[in-house]
């Protein structure tokens, strides 16, 4: 459901890697790629990227959360900033965040990391909607916490959240009217537990909905755009269509919209836990016409809960396949025939990042420029099948994560029969040591080999200190 996905922390004891509430953290990273960055070192990383070739990076984190008796307000906060000095120098404010708390509900007001749905947030591709591979929108949140207003005995409970978002300025087009906008972001979630915390067996359903929008009588103008920013703000909650020239049932959706419908089923053992989960994706209330709901995300994740014994630890597994191939000409994932950037955020997708951008992909390949929306940042390649494969172990006291992506590409309808279906292969292998009073080591090597991306291979050594 919601995951903060917190920064990785070893803990020797169980020889697996686990979430600290409360910490500062530095870390020095040496890198080096070639002339492109591999996907497993720069997908899913809340926008903490390196520069290609030859760099110097410097992490820094402080978080503090909640303290005090669960009866009254709390509060919390959150700071984290990454530079970079290679071919070139630049930062990133990759978190920055308060938070209020009070015995039902959560406040959070920021940029702030967050992944939605039912998915691995540490060794799955990511969810549909909000995946965590850009840097985070800036935004108002409110949260129902997991095991809210439980019923029966907690038989039922919920989880949710409700947030407004401000995503700076956009290009948008209407008629070949084009315009640089203030761009917003609507989201929410519910979810609902059926099964008691202690259950063997629980299940969830649940939904996650966004919308992308502008100020649409500015880039329509109000000889078309008839409705008062109340009434456009319900058009966006419900995505309910706006008919916008009486007379010629012409509607169109307020912005983009985004979801995703999930189901999921836990399963608690004697000696593992697991997880199945599906993602079903979809647009508009024309995904259910069309049946686009047979698009989605598979997963299974089974985690360990024996303790260590010996110096080999299997902690856990996590398989996942993902489809997007149903999508139509009504329904391009992603893309927008308004908005240029589609579902993406100072130039990274805020969705599942194996739905590239146009920039990270090989130029060579067909990106349908007929279409107004891939002539910006765009999304050519939006029908793939994806299989993947997500592992954690130890061996002593050395922590390791792999993650093995094999992903097969159709480009756009648009470009049917001209985007040859491309293979691409990608993988990482991820290691981490404790080290005395605090210091952590950590390594990581990455590889492209495909089709789709430019080949490419890297890594980095760290330094790490958490206190």
């Amino acid at each position: 459901m919601i995951n903060a996905q917190p920064l990785p922390v070893l803990d020797t004891s169980v020889k697996a890697f686990v979430e600290k509430k409360d910490y500062g953290l530095i870390e020095v990273q040496g890198l080096q790629t070639g002339d492109y960055i591999p996907y497993w070192m720069r997908s899913l990383q809340h926008g903490s990227v390196p520069v290609a070739g030859t760099s110097l990076s410097v992490i820094g984190a402080y978080v503090r959360d909640y303290r005090g008796a669960a009866d009254k307000v709390r509060l919390g906060m959150g700071l984290q900033v990454r530079g970079n000095l290679g071919t070139s120098v630049n930062g990133a404010l990759l978190e920055a965040y308060v938070k209020a708390k009070t015995k039902r509900i959560e406040f959070k007001a920021g940029r702030f990391r967050q992944v939605l749905g039912l998915t691995d947030s540490t060794l799955g591709i990511g969810g549909f909607t909000y995946s965590g591979n850009s840097l985070p929108i800036p935004m108002i949140q409110a949260i129902l916490p997991e095991n809210s207003f439980p019923l029966w005995d907690s038989l039922i409970s919920f989880q949710g959240t409700f947030a407004q978002g401000w995503m700076g300025d956009t290009r948008a087009n209407y008629s070949g009217n084009k315009k640089t906008l203030k761009q917003y972001m609507h989201q929410k979630s519910l979810y609902i537990r059926i099964g008691k915390p202690t259950a063997k067996v629980r299940g969830t359903i649940g939904i996650v909905h966004q919308a992308f929008w502008v100020n649409h009588t500015k880039l329509m103008g109000d000889s078309i755009f008839k409705i008062n920013p109340y009434q456009s703000y319900m058009y966006l909650l419900t995505g309910k269509q706006y008919a916008y020239k009486q007379g010629y049932q012409l509607t169109t959706n307020l912005g983009n919209h985004v979801g995703q419908l999930d189901l999921g089923i836990d399963i608690v053992g004697k000696s593992t836990i697991t997880r199945l989960y599906r993602q079903f994706l979809f647009d508009t209330d024309y995904s259910y016409k069309k049946k686009t709901l047979k698009d989605g995300l598979n997963g299974i994740s089974i985690v360990n809960r024996k303790p260590a014994t010996g110096s080999f630890y299997f902690r856990k597994l996590t398989v996942e396949y993902f489809s997007s191939m149903n999508e139509t000409s009504n329904i391009e994932y992603y893309n927008h025939e308004m908005l240029y950037e589609g579902v993406s955020y100072l130039g990274a997708s805020i969705g599942n990042p194996f739905l590239p951008l146009k920039k990270e992909i090989r130029s060579s390949l067909p990106t349908a420029s007929q279409i107004l929306i891939v002539t910006g940042v765009g999304f050519p390649n939006t029908r793939v099948r994806v299989l993947h494969t997500g592992m954690e172990w130890a061996i002593d006291k050395v922590i390791f994560r792999n993650r093995f992506s094999f992903s097969r590409n159709f480009g756009m309808l648009e470009t049917k029969g001209k985007f040859p279906p491309t293979n691409q292969f990608s993988m990482s292998v991820e290691a981490g040591i404790p080290l005395r009073k605090g210091w952590q080591a950590r390594t990581l090597f990455a590889l492209d080999s495909g089709g789709l991306y430019y080949n490419s291979a890297g890594g980095f050594i760290s330094m790490m200190r958490i206190f």
